[in-house]
């Protein structure tokens, strides 16, 4: 398989580059870009999320997401197929929290699943049964990176209107992907990292709000996002902007919305299926499938 070939000779060199690092933090740099490079292309392997070292973590290994259709996904503005993944249950009001290791999985998020109180985790100061989050991951040290698929289904609470999602990592990097079917259902993610990277990839049907706040990084939205944007303001590292056709807005309708927030990382928005493989690994894989014979 030359994709894989090609990932792991990508690995190999990471690993090579980061032990030539003469840094304190080398491993955490190896960590970091080999996370990132997952994230960008899960396309070419989506079951290699990488946490710390001799990490026993106790989160469920999740299934892969399904390929996705578009040949020029960053052209398009059509939503992919959405499809579940085979080997995951639908959950709700799932709450994970780690300490020294990373977070990384594949979700299916159910509005409609009533939990029995006993098996839902304490409530954080000031929050109540109204504000609790359907799907919440937490890493003190490490990256938590998590594909979310939501399903069109409604919740059992009548005055929570949108599926709320919550992802962050005090010392590292946050990944999120979302997928929905369609419109709905609506969604609010809350994403945030002091010291790391926020890095979202959001349905192609998204439409609403999206505030970013960056102290020392920078805010930055994908071509294909951009094009679907207005920027409302952008002061003293707080970027205000609407994604999505705001000729159509109406009380009725309740809008999705993001909330990003990197104190000394950068902010980065994309579309759930947008190709960002650069071009030297694009060329890369033409080689190795025209040396095995793929070409």
């Amino acid at each position: 398989m030359p994709i894989k070939i090609l990932t792991l000779h990508t690995i190999a060199f990471l690993y090579w580059r980061s032990s030539n690092m003469r840094l304190h933090t080398c491993a955490d740099k190896f960590l970091e870009l080999l996370n990132r490079f997952l994230f960008y292309h899960h396309h070419l392997t989506t079951d290699m999320y990488v946490s710390g070292p001799d990490t026993k973590s106790e989160i469920p290994e999740a299934g892969s997401p399904p390929p996705y259709a578009a040949s020029d996904p960053s052209s398009s503005s059509s939503s992919p197929p959405f499809v579940l993944p085979d080997s995951v249950k639908p959950s709700n009001y799932l709450s994970l929290s780690q300490t020294h290791n990373s977070l990384r999985g594949t979700y299916v998020i159910d509005p409609s699943l009533e939990i029995p109180s006993e098996y839902l985790p304490p409530l954080p100061d000031g929050e109540n049964e109204d504000t609790r989050s359907n799907f919440y991951a937490r890493s003190t040290h490490g990256n938590v990176n998590v594909d979310l698929y939501l399903l069109d289904k409604v919740s059992t609470n009548d005055s929570k209107k949108r599926v709320l999602l919550c992802t962050s990592s005090a010392h590292g990097s946050v990944y999120t992907t979302i997928h929905r079917a369609d419109t709905r259902p609506s969604f609010e993610l809350k994403s945030s990292s002091k010291n790391g990277d926020v890095n979202v990839k959001i349905p192609r049907s998204f439409r609403g709000p999206v505030t970013g706040t960056t102290v020392h990084g920078s805010i930055m939205m994908s071509d294909a996002v951009s094009s679907q944007a207005m920027v409302f303001s952008d002061v003293q590292g707080v970027k205000r902007i609407f994604v999505g056709d705001m000729s159509t807005r109406n009380e009725g309708i309740v809008e999705d919305s993001l909330f990003l927030e990197s104190a000394h990382g950068s902010i980065r928005i994309y579309f759930e299926d947008e190709d960002l493989t650069p071009p030297i690994v694009k060329s890369m894989i033409g080689i190795w499938s025209k040396m095995f014979g793929r070409g």
